[in-house]
């Protein structure tokens, strides 16, 4: 009678020995995330990359209106600190994001209109052209390119949503992104990412849909740990285009309060903010007590009006200005307008603030708007090989944009003894 009582108690042993190991297993699998999902911990696979915040979002000791890199969990580091982008910076341009317009560098058309200007154009390959061209911005000293997901103009009407019309995110506009985040990240460089564009922002059905976008695509920065990354909700947001959740200064500040309150739980937070009409003004109201810094569009200015609007601004938020739109040329290139190109990086630095490039016809109108005879039959993203006032049509776009870029390079690097005689 003891023996089968022996094998019955080994039995139940045996089972809850199994149970157990049961639950743990089940208990272990529950803990790792489902595709997508933000467990707040960095992916291992991103750990060591850029991270970008003003110093007013770190801490008391850091200056408030600077930018401030790390690689992973290292020190916090004004911008153009030695060894992070190369050697010998001005100290004009430390805590600077000296920024390149791409605005459509994730751009697709589904109206197939833009293939009556580029027969051949593929959305991978604009992307991958874009992608191709960023040692050439680095080694100008650009730090960063301003994207958005819904695009800018074309010069022609286009289909770019992005989002569909419930505010899920499109994946392959995201896929694209994903791409040009990570290249930016490998050369420790920083993507503003816009998220809306008043052109496109038709496609949604209300304006709970608007903000699913904000929070859908805030969550997926996070869920892929995306650190080299800084916030544009809507470009001009103050566009009558836009729903009144985008237009208004009190819906903006809910959209950037939406996007900041899904760091809360996160294990990093980016910083959020929009921009307003080019005509040189900072966000207003809620909106400005909201946003973590200030973008500055100045196409309705000279580049010495720009800097003036600005450095009448910098004591109003003590956070940092980004110039991150200016068209000064309006399609004239001529001697005259690559100076004041140059004048508006010189005006830019003086003031403390980021300077911020836009050449419309170059990366992004297609055609040219100015001229019928630019040739600009696509999207062309290349330095050209003769900087200045060179060529004609698309090789004087390539070559005028080297030729200001040239000049932002023998600004930054100059050294800081050369930049304080």
């Amino acid at each position: 009678m003891h023996k089968p009582q022996k094998r019955w108690r080994r039995g139940i042993t045996r089972y809850w020995m199994f149970a157990v190991l049961a639950a743990a297993l089940v208990g272990a699998m529950s803990a790792i995330p489902a595709q997508g999902e933000s467990t707040g911990e960095p992916n291992s696979s991103r750990q060591g990359q850029v991270h970008v915040l003003p110093g007013h979002l770190i801490g008391a000791d850091y200056e408030p209106d600077k930018f401030y890199v790390r690689q992973g969990e290292g020190e916090w580091e004004l911008t153009y600190t030695p060894g992070w982008q190369g050697e010998d910076f001005s100290e004009a341009v430390r805590g600077t994001l000296p920024n390149l317009r791409s605005a459509n560098a994730v751009f697709d058309d589904e109206s197939g209109n833009v293939h009556d200007h580029d027969p051949d154009f593929d959305p991978q390959s604009n992307t991958d052209q874009f992608i191709a061209n960023l040692d050439s911005y680095k080694a100008n000293g650009l730090l960063a390119t301003d994207v958005n997901l819904q695009g800018g103009n074309p010069n022609f009407d286009a289909t770019n949503p992005a989002f569909n019309s419930d505010g899920s995110l499109r994946p392959e506009w995201m896929d694209r992104l994903g791409k040009v985040i990570e290249a930016h990240a490998e050369r420790n460089m920083v993507v503003v990412l816009g998220y809306f564009y008043f052109r496109q922002t038709g496609v949604f059905d209300d304006e709970d849909a608007v903000r699913k976008a904000t929070t859908n695509v805030t969550d997926w920065l996070i869920d892929n740990d995306y650190r080299n990354v800084v916030i544009e909700i809507a470009n001009e947001h103050n566009d009558d285009d836009y729903p009144d959740i985008i237009s208004s200064d009190e819906g903006m500040a809910e959209l950037i309060k939406l996007a900041q309150s899904r760091f809360d739980n996160a294990a990093f937070r980016l910083a959020v903010s929009a921009s307003r009409y080019g005509d040189a003004s900072i966000l207003q109201g809620p909106a400005a007590d909201a946003a973590d810094l200030s973008f500055v569009h100045c196409n309705g200015k000279d580049a010495q009006g720009c800097a003036d609007a600005v450095a009448d601004q910098q004591g109003d938020y003590d956070r940092p200005i980004v110039l991150n739109e200016t068209d000064n040329t309006k399609g004239e290139y001529t001697d005259d307008t690559f100076d004041e190109d140059k004048k508006s990086i010189d005006a830019m630095v003086a003031t403390g603030a980021s300077w911020g490039y836009m050449l419309n016809q170059w990366n992004q109108y297609i055609p040219c708007r100015y001229h019928d005879d630019c040739g600009s039959t696509k999207f062309d993203y290349a330095l050209g090989p003769d900087p200045g006032v060179n060529g004609s049509g698309e090789e004087l776009m390539e070559n005028f944009t080297a030729g200001v870029l040239e000049h932002l390079k023998s600004v930054v690097y100059s050294s800081a003894s050369e930049s304080e005689d």
